[in-house]
C-alpha cells in the first residue's frame, strides 16, 4: 500500500522530523511506501498533489492543525498526536492498526471536495509592433 502523512509539533522542530522517521521506517518495515510532509518552524514543502492522489491512507501525526488539509479530502486517514508514533514499536502499531482499518472499510474519511488543479495561467497579449506606451512615461520604458 501507499501511504502520505504530515507531521507537526508545537515547536516544529525535533518531534516532527521523529515522527516522520518514525512513520517511514515503520512503512518500510511493513513493506508499504510512505511519503512524508513537515510542517513546522523550518516551513512546509507541500507534497505533490499526484502523490496524495495515488494514496491508499493519509497519517497525520501532529500537536497542530494541517495546513492545507483539504488536499486529502475522501482519503481514509487517521489523526493522532506526534508522541503516538515515535519510540519503540509504536509506528509499527499504529500502521497496522489504519490498514486494518482500511482493509476492513471502517477507516474514517476527510471531508470536503479535494480542491480544482490550479488553472494554466492566461497568456499576454502581444501589443502591436510599434505601439508606443501612452502616459506618464510615454514610450521611454517598453
Amino acid at each position: 500500500m501507499k501511504f502520505v502523512g504530515v507531521t507537526a509539533c508545537i515547536t516544529g522542530i525535533a518531534h516532527t522530523y521523529m515522527a516522520q522517521a518514525a512513520l517511514e521506517q515503520a512503512a518500510k518495515k511493513l513493506g508499504h511506501e510512505m511519503v512524508v510532509e513537515t510542517q513546522g518552524s523550518a516551513g512546509t514543502n507541500p507534497m505533490k498533489q499526484e502523490l496524495i492522489d495515488a494514496a491508499d491512507g493519509v497519517i497525520f501525526a501532529v500537536d497542530l492543525p494541517v495546513k492545507g488539509r483539504e488536499r486529502f479530502a475522501g482519503k481514509p486517514y487517521i489523526e493522532l498526536g506526534v508522541a503516538k508514533v515515535i519510540g519503540g514499536d509504536k509506528g509499527v502499531n499504529v500502521m497496522s492498526d489504519f490498514i486494518a482499518a482500511i482493509e476492513a472499510g471502517t477507516a474514517a474519511k476527510i471531508e470536503g471536495d479535494k480542491p480544482a488543479p490550479a488553472a494554466a495561467p492566461e497568456p499576454k497579449a502581444e501589443k502591436p509592433a510599434g505601439e508606443k506606451k501612452k502616459g506618464f512615461f510615454g514610450g521611454l520604458f517598453g
